[in-house]
């Protein structure tokens, strides 16, 4: 008796196809940003490239990636192709034509080796008559739909077959790439009457945004993941499906079942927008990779696929794809081509298991990515990150970094990257008339401003010139001392840099009146001028930040200032536009169980710039009781202050290893922390 061989998976992909035609400045300049006389020199030639896209595109990818992963033979791709008429001739309208232009990048900020990158999309033009599709008959075992509302949406010929919907011809998944406008047209109409089982809906944040969905910018992953899953479960039409997929740039993305928990894949290392920054160029095909990557694990694994490692290959690919570039094409030495063999094996293959994490989204809105059951695991948590590192001790702790501050709380990274979004928008607008005002509040020694310091320092790395000046405004006598201050931020302004202005003890007490200094910030905040020796002078742009010395969050200052009306404080709040509160390496609270973990990061930074010779490829070499007392003394008398001076009164010059002998004696040591429970540390047993 013979055995029946099986038959292959069939996929079926089609949807919106494209041409896009590249046009390749060999300079790696935008020819506008040559002078005219310049752009006609014979070394200046432009090349033009084509390629399919779109539906095109992704039916390639996926087919390409199959290759890779499955057996010969195990599976068939069909559906759209772009006519070969299309692609020889700019003029043909049968398909849809995008205009872009590319030109060479570094591979990411500050490497030399360059890589073909899009520049600028220049826009597209339609088809001259609704397109045609191939048409599809027999068994499918997944449909992919590229819909880019460029028309097939309203053919209804173009997915007739979709209209069968019996056991035996009906596809087993049906992943559909969604732009806007969302649960508009025919086809979904289709999609939802008959396969809402069966529907995968995949679509960018970008494009949820312009649904109106109140998913805000990036500043943690838990609310970003929370405010996309409540975004999805609130509109009915994308509630319907099985389950759908919201791509959050390349560092991540939310899976939201119709039936139980979202899910939650990130880098913890960067959030949406933050891989990219570092690589310039504008990003695109993540769409492609990741809506490829579900096909090819429907394929593989057929009625269960492992959407969470599907996802996370897709991003993975885009990945790849950004950071290779387009390559130069063999044929005929010109243009560029889509990488398709190098995204084929990343999708094949799948993200490295250090790449990506995944995490249920629960309800409560005080989530932590980092939840630890039990004090002591903080502690020993936070060991291996001033031993090892924070990327190499824990996989998944969501660390935010700029410079070398970094964080580990979700309300510090929440208040930091909303202070850094609104600096960036600040900076981007090409008319400042007044300063911006910002505010930053923290227990004493909590490093107020390093944070803000270590943004500037992205600031100066993107090519703005930054002058740092600092003032306190409780050592000022009086009014023409901060006449004086404020002619020296004018003075940096006239000579082309950003003065970056920190008024330390902002809420002192100036001639006996408690908040006095604030009525008199009021007109340099609001209208970006001063007043001196009666003359009006304009300050220009500049970022202020407001440094607290009598509060240490900001709830606490409003608080007092809607108390303390006679010092204008509630006009100055309003003049704010932005605040941080720092938490510092001490508890903030009873129920603040992060500390050891901030305690650790600051030590690491701090020993990394005083001691660098005790690191030995990434790993610091301590004394383990000395650690254990640095990470577990009750409090630093005053702050990061404290821990920096106890690290400056140590004798680690020529070391090469942190011991005992090297700690300031007792008396010493009191300055800063209580001695006898440090040293009660340093000599306690491991298993104590």
């Amino acid at each position: 008796m013979t055995e029946t061989a099986a038959l292959p998976v069939r996929l079926v992909v089609t949807g919106d196809p494209t041409v896009d035609w590249m046009v390749i400045a060999p300079t790696g300049t935008h020819p506008s940003n040559l002078h005219a006389s310049y752009q006609w020199e014979s070394g200046n030639a432009a090349q033009i490239g084509v390629q399919a896209g779109g539906a095109a595109l992704l039916r390639s990818t996926i087919e390409a990636a199959c290759a890779v992963a499955l057996p010969d033979g195990a599976v068939t791709v069909d559906g759209v192709v772009v006519p070969p008429e299309a692609l020889a001739d700019p003029r043909n309208g049968d398909v849809t034509r995008g205009y872009q232009v590319w030109q060479q990048y570094p591979a990411r900020t500050g490497a030399r080796e360059p890589v073909w990158r899009l520049y600028e999309f220049l826009g597209r033009q339609p088809a001259v008559a609704a397109g045609s599709w191939p048409a599809v008959t027999g068994r499918i075992d997944c449909v992919v739909l590229d819909d880019a509302n460029l028309g097939f949406r309203n053919t209804l010929d173009a997915w007739s077959f979709l209209g069968a919907t019996d056991d035996a011809s009906a596809p087993g998944h049906v992943l559909y790439k969604l732009a806007n406008p969302f649960g508009a047209g025919p086809l979904w109409q289709t999609l939802a009457a008959h396969y809402a089982d069966r529907l995968t809906v995949y679509c960018a944040v970008g494009d949820l945004r312009k649904e109106h969905a109140p998913v805000g910018q990036p500043l943690a992953w838990e609310r970003t993941a929370q405010e996309v899953e409540r975004a999805v479960r609130d509109r009915p039409d994308l509630a319907a499906a099985a389950r759908v997929i919201v791509s959050l740039g390349m560092s991540g993305a939310v899976v939201v079942p119709r039936d139980g928990p979202a899910t939650l894949v990130y880098d913890a290392l960067h959030q949406e927008g933050d891989w990219e920054r570092l690589r310039p160029g504008a990003p695109l095909g993540l769409g492609t990779c990741l809506v490829a990557a579900l096909a090819v694990g429907c394929a593989r694994d057929g009625a269960a696929p492992d959407w969470h490692a599907a996802v996370r290959g897709g991003l993975w690919a885009a990945r790849v794809l950004h950071d290779q570039g387009h390559v130069v094409g063999t044929e005929r030495a010109t243009g560029l081509r889509f990488p398709e063999v190098a995204v084929a094996r990343a999708i094949a293959d799948g993200a490295p298991d250090d790449a990506f994490q995944t995490a249920a989204v629960p309800a409560d809105d005080g989530w932590r990515l980092f939840a630890i059951a039990a004090a002591d695991d903080e502690l020993r948590v936070a060991t291996r990150i001033a031993l090892e590192g924070d990327e190499e001790a824990v996989r998944g702790l969501p660390v935010e970094r700029m410079g070398a501050w970094a964080s580990v709380d979700r309300t510090e990274i929440e208040s930091v990257r909303s202070v850094r979004n609104i600096v960036t928008e600040y900076l981007a607008q090409a008319r400042k008339t007044r300063p911006l005002n910002l505010a930053v509040f923290g227990p004493p020694g909590a490093g107020k401003s390093f944070a803000i310091k270590q943004m500037a320092k992205e600031w100066s790395a993107g090519g703005i010139p930054i002058a740092t000046l600092e003032f306190n405004l409780s050592q000022f006598g009086g009014e023409a001392d901060l006449a004086a201050a404020l002619q020296r931020v004018r003075d940096a302004a006239v000579e082309q840099t950003l003065p970056l202005v920190f008024w330390d003890e902002f809420d002192s007490t100036t001639e006996g009146r408690e908040l006095g200094w604030l009525v008199r910030f009021l007109a340099p905040m609001q209208d970006g001028s001063f007043v001196e020796d009666g003359v009006t002078r304009p300050i220009g742009p500049a970022i202020f930040v407001f440094a607290g010395g009598t509060h240490a969050t900001m709830a606490s200052f409003k608080a007092r200032a809607i108390e303390f009306r006679g010092a204008k404080a509630t006009d100055f709040v309003s003049r704010l536009r932005g605040f941080v509160d720092v938490l510092g390496p001490n508890p903030a609270g009873p129920d603040d169980r992060t500390y050891v973990l901030r305690r650790a990061l600051l030590l690491r930074a701090l020993l990394r710039g005083r001691a660098p010779r005790m690191f030995t490829g990434g790993r610091l070499h301590i004394d383990p009781g000395v650690l254990r007392a640095l990470l577990g003394v009750p409090a630093y008398l005053h702050g990061s202050r404290s821990m920096e001076s106890v690290i400056d009164m140590s004798a680690l010059a020529g070391s090469l290893r942190y011991e005992r002998s090297a700690l300031p004696a007792p008396h010493q040591l009191d300055l800063h922390v209580d001695a006898a429970a440090f040293l009660e540390l340093v000599r306690r047993e491991p298993d104590r």
